[in-house]
């Protein structure tokens, strides 16, 4: 009889305990999913009683609550400046949830983040609170800009200061206006036929291209392998043969290069190679160092490893797996001299092609992308600053090499088609791309790259853009590069 209590007791004892730990998992674990679950009405009612923080770009707003005529949902939110930085700003929704900066920094708009003693005490007693101001590194007329300059063509932009990371375009096309998804929660019927448009779209406009599309880079990748090279022994000066198409180990296949010839006839030098972007020369500086030490190069730059950012940003990668981010790298001979020139399964995206375009401007350091400059208190007293993060990831020697073959790059090679007004400065270095797509009859994308004092531009327009099969990098996304970079160094004196 006493046995048989002693097992119930213990049955009875390890379901409490499992009841225990599943609660503290609940509660403490699980507690901000739970509460911040897209579900979580009752939430969300208390969130509409606080007049959500603004979001600024300088003096432009582009978020902002204001009263509506819903006893019950006393704040609706607002984006005046709807299509242009819907994608930065997200959407804050009754039914769809927050995303982008709305999402990130949701307890900093509510006015709970950073903790302070008023929060606590306004919460104790219940008073009405309002939310912190969020300050943006956009730049308002680069972004105008960027827009402009890519009209109607798909694809997207990314400028960010090289020295800090600040963010001072981010825009890509399609975009979204997030207005129709925020409004009054009792429209319902509005809101749904608003969301079923954007996410039937074929155009995919809720995913933001600039930040969450991976293409292949094509020829501005070359960057990146010049930089592998002159990290394992070669110079500038370094010479490889130059055939009208190079054969490739370990199969038939051969890589030519963009006119179908070989580049300079007889044998031509990494930076000559560079500066006419010749496929043949590159692939040959990836085969010789080597997979392994590419990666390694594309790893410092920013590639193959989860990204950090205000805002949801896809991985970049050496070697990409559809659907699943980034594969462990195991290149072939081949598949290594495919990768050197930006094709086979590379993937970045516009951001991180900025990223490394900065790293080749300002002396060989990879920066943290930052769009948020800072936290203001409602009456505008700073709470939290931009803490700009970078690291040395290229010798000096490399960078000042690199640098020089991007400068040569705009003055005579084939970014001089963009025309930039300083080219024969010394101060703007770039590097155009054509990349094949791999579907068969598609237009290539089409890539421009570029740095400048204060500021260091990608962009890559889809399909070759308004030309078609007939677009270069040069002709098609440098334009674009050009606007900004010409508007930057006019207004900064550079």
């Amino acid at each position: 009889m006493n046995r048989s209590i002693r097992r119930v007791a213990l049955v009875l004892g390890l379901a409490f305990l499992a009841l225990f730990v599943n609660l503290n998992i609940v509660q403490l674990a699980k507690s901000d999913d739970l509460a911040n679950h897209a579900s979580n009405r009752r939430l969300l009612v208390q969130e509409y009683a606080t007049r959500r923080g603004e979001i600024l770009a300088g003096d432009l707003v582009l978020a902002e609550s204001v009263e509506s005529e819903n006893p019950t949902y006393r704040f609706e939110r607002h984006y005046p400046q709807a299509e242009l930085y819907g994608p930065i700003t997200g959407y804050y929704s009754f039914y769809y949830g927050a995303t982008a900066l709305e999402r990130t920094y949701n307890d900093a708009l509510l006015g709970k983040d950073p903790p302070t003693t008023e929060n606590f005490v306004d919460d104790l007693l219940g008073r009405e609170t309002e939310g912190n101001v969020i300050m943006l590194t956009i730049d308002p007329r680069l972004q105008r800009l960027a827009r402009r300059a890519l009209g109607g063509q798909r694809g997207a932009v990314a400028a960010i200061d090289p020295e800090t990371g600040a963010v001072r375009a981010l825009y890509a096309n399609p975009t979204y206006d997030p207005n129709p998804l925020s409004q009054d929660p009792r429209n319902v019927s509005e809101i749904q036929d608003a969301w079923a448009t954007l996410v039937n779209d074929p155009a995919r406009p809720l995913t933001f291209a600039a930040t969450q599309k991976s293409y292949p880079p094509g020829s501005t990748f070359k960057i990146v392998t010049a930089a592998a090279g002159l990290e394992n022994g070669m110079t500038p000066t370094t010479t490889f043969p130059d055939p009208r198409r190079l054969d490739l180990p370990d199969t038939d296949r051969t890589l030519g290069n963009f006119q179908g010839g070989s580049c300079a006839g007889g044998r031509i030098s990494m930076a000559t190679g560079f500066r006419v972007s010749c496929n043949s020369t590159f692939a040959q500086v990836a085969m010789k160092i080597g997979a392994e030490k590419l990666i390694a190069t594309a790893e410092k730059f920013g590639l193959d490893r989860d990204p950090v950012f205000d805002i949801p940003m896809a991985a970049s990668c050496v070697k990409n797996d559809p659907g699943a981010g980034c594969d462990v790298p195991a290149l072939s001979r081949p598949a290594t001299a495919y990768s050197g020139i930006g094709q086979q399964d590379v993937r970045v995206t516009p951001l991180q092609m900025a990223i490394i375009a900065a790293a080749a401007g300002n002396g060989g350091f990879r920066v943290e992308p930052k769009l948020v400059a800072r936290v203001l208190s409602p009456e505008g007293e700073p709470l939290r600053e931009l803490e700009p993060a970078r690291e040395r990831i290229l010798k000096k020697k490399t960078a000042t090499s690199l640098k020089q073959m991007m400068i040569d790059t705009v003055r005579s090679g084939t970014g001089a088609v963009v025309g930039f007004r300083q080219a024969s400065s010394g101060k703007i270095g770039g590097k155009t791309g054509t990349a094949e797509t791999g579907i068969e009859g598609q237009p290539p994308h089409v890539w421009f790259v570029a740095f400048a004092p204060g500021i260091a531009v990608a962009a890559v327009v889809e399909n070759g853009g308004d030309l078609g099969d007939a677009a270069t990098g040069g002709r098609v996304a440098g334009p674009i590069v050009k606007a900004l970079v010409d508007d930057w160094m006019r207004r900064t004196d550079a």
